[in-house]
This record gives C-alpha cells, structure tokens and sequence, in this order.
C-alpha cells in the first residue's frame, strides 16, 4: 500500500502543521491512502518535507513545502498518481506546479 509520510519536526512546527492539515484534508474527503508522521527525515535545509512510498515503487522525497492549502492539494495529487502508477514513476508534467521544483531525491524500487 503506497504511504504519504510527513515529517514532523521540520521548520519550528510547521511540519507538524503540515501534516494535521494534509490529514484534515483526507479525511474530509474520505482519503483511502495512509498519512503519517515521521520525526526528522534528514532534510532540514529544505524542510518541509513529504515522502511517497509503496511497495515495489519508486519513493520520492519533496521538500521546501509550506503548511498551506497549496502544498496540501499538491501532496493529496501527487500521493494518488502514486498510487495509480504501476511502478510508481510520476511524470514531471503531470506533477502539481508545487511539486516540480522541491524534489530532493527519487528512490528506485527495492527488488
């Protein structure tokens, strides 16, 4: 099952931020994808961070997000091609505007 992980300490509570807001968000629209929080994902000089995992996928890592409405429709978009995309790959004009220039790593799959 493909995973969105927030960190929670990036950015003097602003991580935190973001994740109550992405997980307000998901349940307001029923989300069927996991949300979670994760202490430091070693990114701080391009905090905040978010990460798209799902077994047998790609995993990307996102930074230089904000705790605001943008960044949570974008994370919400991004997680669901995610989680539709066989291998995991995202397509870099199908990616929110948000999205396209945080990217700090993209994971290939475990085999």
């Amino acid at each position: 099952m493909d995973t969105l992980t927030i960190c929670t300490t990036c950015a003097d509570g602003q991580g935190r931020a973001l994740l109550e807001a992405v997980e307000n968000e998901a349940l307001a629209r029923d989300w069927p994808l996991p949300v979670r929080g994760q202490a430091c994902m070693s990114a701080c000089s391009r905090s905040c961070t978010a990460a798209l995992q799902g077994a047998g996928k790609h995993s990307y890592l996102f930074g230089q997000l904000a705790a605001d409405a943008a960044s949570v429709e974008a994370l919400l978009d991004v997680a669901a091609q995610h989680a539709q995309a066989g291998d995991g790959l995202l397509a870099w004009d199908r990616r929110p505007e948000r999205l396209k220039g945080g990217l700090i790593a993209r994971l290939p799959p475990l085999a």
